[in-house]
């Protein structure tokens, strides 16, 4: 069975031969583990075992994975500026200083080259892995990197017109390359911001419907209007179990990150309630258990989420989160060993 056909019988709830494998790791961690498996940084996920690629697009690509100095920064088309802190770019400056759109211009979803990385991974790996284009953040967290996350969040509550407005723009941005790429032949697109936090969601659920959820819906109709079969996966890290059902609800096949806090922090039950829905991807944690933990603790978290997640299909291997550069090489081999070990269909662990 070629990855591909494994990573897209996943997600519809299909058992094959092993659980398929999507790690993610940051720039850092590949540089520092690619000499050992002898390939090149940019080969080093598909080296280790996974059975898709990921393409990011939009304002996440443009600064999740290149690689900055500590302290180094960095201006992106979107008037962010970025700063290289503790391994991990992060907005030190933002282009909407106060709650009004003013001047500010959207990039243009329509320049021929945002396509070049999406054809060549096409080319490169679409005739054996699976091949999926991220648009996160795509709504409402793309609004932290554009005003500041403390200032978007309240301007959800004093300046609600501002936020739809802005949201607007993006979904408009985001609906244009979206179908640009699925036009491409790519397997899966996935959306989504980090609206969850560790106990829940970081606005009401219903607030959420209210400034979100129908740029969402209209996106992923638009998607399917494009190509019914595309695979629409939803992405929020912390706990977003809240709107689940409304994911599943605008048409969305895979989830993730299932970082283990909140009510996603038993994932029996979560599978119980949404497996038949939904597939899921993620769930091993990234906070604490791998960084902190020994190579038995991890092996023992990556048996957990394979009994909860993997039995009777549905699941995509994943930690909860890219792995880090604070995880130890000895854990991130106890990772690899368990999932290797323990994927195998049917799953069978004590």
């Amino acid at each position: 069975m070629k990855p591909r056909e494994r990573f897209i019988a996943a997600i519809k709830r299909q058992e094959t031969d092993r659980v398929p494998r999507f790690n993610r790791y940051v720039g850092a961690v590949k540089q520092k583990m690619a000499p050992i498996f002898g390939v090149d940084p940019n080969e080093f996920e598909i080296k280790q075992g996974n059975d898709g690629v990921l393409i990011q697009i939009g304002i996440n690509g443009e600064y999740s994975h290149r690689l900055v100095g500590e302290g180094e920064t960095y201006t992106s088309e979107w008037g962010v500026k970025y700063q290289g802190i503790h391994g991990f770019n992060q907005p030190v400056e933002h282009p909407l200083k106060t709650a009004e759109l003013g001047g500010y211009k959207f990039p243009d979803p329509n320049k021929p080259e945002r396509m070049d990385a999406i054809r060549a991974a096409m080319k490169q790996y679409h005739q054996d892995y699976a091949v999926m284009v991220d648009l996160s953040c795509t709504l409402f967290e793309a609004g932290f990197h554009l005003r500041g996350m403390e200032n978007f969040v309240m301007d959800a509550y004093e300046n609600e017109q501002f936020v739809m407005d802005v949201i607007d723009g993006l979904s408009n941005y985001y609906e244009k390359i979206g179908n640009r790429a699925i036009q491409e032949g790519i397997d899966v697109i996935r959306i989504g911001d980090d609206v969850g936090v560790q106990t829940g969601l970081i606005m009401p659920p219903d607030k959420w419907r209210q400034l979100v959820k129908p740029y969402l819906k209209r996106m992923i109709a638009s998607f399917k209007q494009t190509n019914p079969d595309i695979i629409v996966k939803y992405h929020s890290c912390g706990d977003f179990s809240t709107i689940i059902p409304d994911v599943i609800e605008m048409g969305v096949e895979l989830i993730g990150s299932m970082q283990p806090c909140g009510a996603l922090a038993d994932p029996f039950k979560i599978k119980e309630e949404f497996g038949d829905k939904v597939a899921f991807l993620g769930g091993l944690d990234v906070q604490q258990l791998l960084p902190n933990g020994s190579p038995q603790d991890v092996r023992e978290g990556v048996k957990k989420v394979l009994k909860a997640y993997a039995s009777g299909g549905g699941y995509v291997w994943m930690p909860a989160h890219y792995v880090n550069v604070d995880v130890p090489l000895e854990n991130i081999w106890a990772m690899l060993e368990a999932v290797k070990e323990y994927g195998n269909f049917p799953i069978n662990i004590d």
